[in-house]
């Protein structure tokens, strides 16, 4: 058991600079998965519908955990239909996690539309080929790009005005792997890694 290390590799106040750039690094992968994930934080009603129309079937729950007063068990979020829930009902849901396995290619113009002001993730697992300089093997565990808007963090635990495009790699890689992935888009790494899936 473990995580990738994702290393930030660009920075931009451009989501579709930010998402151009990260479909040409997730050309690289020698291998990608069909599906990807997509996930986002919705913090309004309109947000929340358009994110739904964005991402058929995704799964809604609560982005800060809940508890039952009573049993400290932990709630889930009953939404029937987002789409169609009234403003009130969705107010007293809110701030909602958004996130589904999608077929590759299928809804990220879409997902890149709706999230417009909100935290929200774009992930393509892979494996990177073999770096024969330096022996390193690609992991199809680990290995990946995503691109993070209104954050920094690839768990969305922070909104920033900024876009963030994070290279994963297996932890046994090291910096100088995400770099030279990196520099193959004009990108470079901009600081520690971060845990990543």
């Amino acid at each position: 058991m473990g995580h990738s290390r994702a290393y930030p590799v660009f920075r931009t106040a451009d989501a579709e600079e930010a998402y151009g750039l990260a479909r040409r690094l997730h050309g690289f992968l020698e291998w990608i998965g069909d599906e990807m994930w997509v996930g986002a934080e919705p913090r309004t009603p309109q947000e929340a519908r358009r994110m739904a129309a964005a991402v058929p079937g995704a799964a809604f729950d609560y982005a800060v955990a809940r508890t039952d007063p009573e049993t400290g068990e932990y709630l889930c979020c009953d939404l029937d239909d987002v789409a169609t829930a009234a403003d009130a009902v969705l107010w007293d849901e809110l701030p909602l996690s958004v996130s589904a396995w999608v077929p590759r290619d299928g809804v990220e113009q879409p997902f890149l539309r709706a999230v417009g002001a909100m935290s929200g993730s774009m992930d393509w697992h892979g494996r990177w080929p073999e770096d024969p300089e330096s022996g390193t093997a690609g992991s199809e565990q680990y290995d990946g790009v995503q691109v993070v808007f209104h954050s920094d963090d690839p768990e969305l635990s922070r909104w920033t005005e900024d876009h963030t495009v994070f290279v994963h790699v297996d932890k046994r890689s090291g910096p100088d792997r995400a770099r030279m992935l990196a520099e193959q888009v004009g990108g470079e790494v901009l600081g520690a890694p971060r845990i990543g899936w």
